[in-house]
């Protein structure tokens, strides 16, 4: 029977990697494998033992022979996701609870490693941050492969495509878009996945359009079928009509315009008409984003995030790892700076080995900081590191989470007991490295005025600063609409901190994705903001609002913010505002908003 076609079927999905493009489908089809769910008897328990641990094996040769025929030097840089999937494969948690569920359950070995991937899931749904969430599956990338081994099922050839196509899955592993030959990929579209997957990171990185969690698409779309994706909207059409393809290539015609032009203002400075200069930085979480990150422009790294460092691995990041990666680091940004930001995640959650107890409220638990001051070798050990390539550049070190003095006092004599050891044994460090506190914490802010006489700069994350200020979880789809950066409170707290850091002499830089909307990147020009920190993309298109803008009229601006209730009203009142003055390619704006 055939399959009916689809015809100027419109679907939403999420903007994972910007660009419009058109091709043809090319379907990944994955069909869910079954899993048998057997009791073995006791003689053959050592024998299903082996053959898990021969999966294991086979696995971990074909991921060393992907790898190893990756020819593409630009592809080559993201091969160390795969060096990250071999770690999983010798994750001692991974292999030695599903061996003594065999052993102890007498099951056989594909059930039982399905019930040690159960117990891992828990952990990571538990995860507040969306790209550390979204590193659990990695965990199922690896598990898949470990399965189809274990049942003899051949892994798709994907390296056979041919022509130009729009490459559609229900989800991509790394070890997938590796293997492809992106010359003959023109986009990506999957089930699952967000901003944050690897397909994601990887599309973004060579340009190549993307659209995720679209849920829909395997079922809706056959292999053949013609695309247009819009990898900025999330917009996918599936056999799109002659006039809908005219309509989506004067966008694309127009976008290109539009992005060749903001490329322009990336090599300039973040410089107002009236002279005024701000700082724009790359919020970045691996090294090979840095050259991403200048060509958009970035002044610098203002936030590195650590992280991914200590994760899917079965033992700690030793010193000398965190002062290769930071040297790799600063060496790659110099003459500008980049600023460190110390572990931030929780240890229950991440650290198997170092759990202490399962948590009611992660999110108001032991975590960041506060796992630092608790878990103080892992702490002495990655400052060691930075001290240690702070040599080598220009370095900032940023504590994440402080609520309050005692932390920050803790956190620098923690330091300066490092200092007297590298000291003591002769190896070199910047003695007057700066250090940063990150206000994220209403209380944080509401001291700010005491905090500056401690630290050197601030550091503003609005996104977690928001999400407590308003007690909103804002990826709680139920209550997400309450997340709302230009809400008076949330201005009030910025202009707070903005002014106890000057009166003190420290700059306040903003770290959160807030100041990647130029819209709202006025207003924190206005606010008084000597940093501005984003993902890479964003800085060319917020150079060029800064750029048009004139200090003294966003001052003015903000000025009249405070006169307003709400941040619907405030909002209104920005967009129609930077709409009189900067063109619809970087502010977007309601033309009957303006008219009103």
């Amino acid at each position: 029977m055939a399959v009916q076609q689809q015809i100027n079927k419109f679907v939403q999905g999420i903007g994972a990697s910007p660009g419009i493009i058109d091709g043809k489908a090319y379907l990944v089809e994955r069909l869910k494998v079954r899993l048998p769910q057997k009791q073995i008897d006791p003689a053959q328990v050592e024998k299903e033992v082996k053959r898990f641990l021969n999966a294991i094996q086979e696995s971990q040769n074909e991921l060393t022979e992907i790898k190893e025929k990756i020819l593409d030097p630009e592809v080559r840089k993201h091969s160390f996701i795969l060096d990250v999937h071999v770690m999983i494969l010798k994750d001692e948690m991974l292999l030695q609870d599903t061996v003594e569920t065999i052993r102890k359950k007498k099951v056989n070995a594909e059930w039982a490693l399905d019930l040690t991937l159960e117990k891992l899931d828990t952990a990571f749904k538990a995860i507040e941050d969306e790209y550390l969430r979204e590193r659990r599956s990695d965990l199922h990338y690896v598990a898949a492969r470990i399965f189809r081994n274990l049942l003899g099922r051949k892994h798709d050839d994907i390296t056979r495509i041919k022509g130009k196509v729009i490459v559609v899955a229900h989800d991509l592993s790394p070890a997938d878009t590796l293997q492809m030959n992106l010359e003959h990929v023109a986009g990506f579209i999957t089930d699952i996945g967000g901003k944050v997957s690897h397909t994601a990171i990887l599309s973004r990185s060579l340009g190549i359009p993307a659209v995720a969690g679209l849920q829909v698409a395997t079922s809706l779309i056959n292999g053949g079928d013609l695309l247009i994706i819009d990898g900025e909207t999330g917009e996918v059409v599936i056999n799109p009509t002659e006039e809908v393809s005219k309509s989506f290539l004067e966008r694309k015609r127009r976008t290109r315009l539009i992005e060749r032009d903001i490329l322009k203002y990336a090599s300039l400075p973040a410089e107002t008409r009236d002279g005024v200069r701000v700082r724009l930085q790359a919020n970045i979480e691996m090294v090979e984003e840095i050259s991403s990150a200048k060509m958009h422009g970035a002044e610098g790294i203002g936030l590195y995030r650590t992280e991914i460092l200590y994760l899917n691995r079965k033992d700690l990041p030793t010193e000398e790892e965190h002062f290769q990666t930071y040297r790799r680091l600063v060496e790659n940004v110099y003459p500008a700076a980049a600023t460190i930001r110390t572990l931030d995640i929780g240890g229950d959650k991440f650290l198997p080995n170092y759990s202490k107890n399962n948590e009611l409220n992660p999110a108001l638990g032991l975590r960041a900081i506060r796992f630092s001051l608790r878990e103080t070798e892992i702490f002495r050990t990655q400052l060691r590191g930075i001290l240690r390539a702070s040599v080598h550049g220009k370095l900032r070190i940023l504590f994440p989470m402080i609520s309050g003095i005692e932390e920050i006092r803790q956190a620098k004599a923690i330091l300066e007991e490092v200092k007297k050891g590298l000291a003591g044994a002769k190896i070199p460090f910047d003695e007057k490295i700066e250090i940063g506190a990150m206000i994220e914490i209403p209380s944080a802010s509401d001291i700010a005025d005491i905090l500056a006489r401690e630290v050197d700069f601030f550091s503003i994350g609005t996104n977690d600063l928001i999400q407590y200020a308003l007690a909103v979880d804002r990826i709680n789809e139920h209550v997400s609409y309450l997340y709302e950066p230009l809400h008076p409170a949330v201005l009030r707290i910025i202009r707070w901190v903005v002014q106890s850091g000057h009166q003190a002499g420290i700059p306040v830089a903003i770290c959160g994705e807030m100041a990647a909307e130029p819209a709202y990147a006025v207003v924190l020009l206005g606010l008084g903001l000597d940093e501005f920190s984003m993902n890479p993309i964003s800085i060319p298109k917020v150079k060029k609002v800064l750029r048009m803008s004139r200090f003294e009229e966003t001052r003015s601006l903000v000025e009249q913010l405070f006169q307003f209730s709400t941040a619907s009203e405030i909002e209104g009142f920005v967009r129609k505002w930077a709409a009189t003055r900067f063109p619809e390619d970087v502010i977007e704006c309601n033309p009957e908003e303006i008219e009103a």
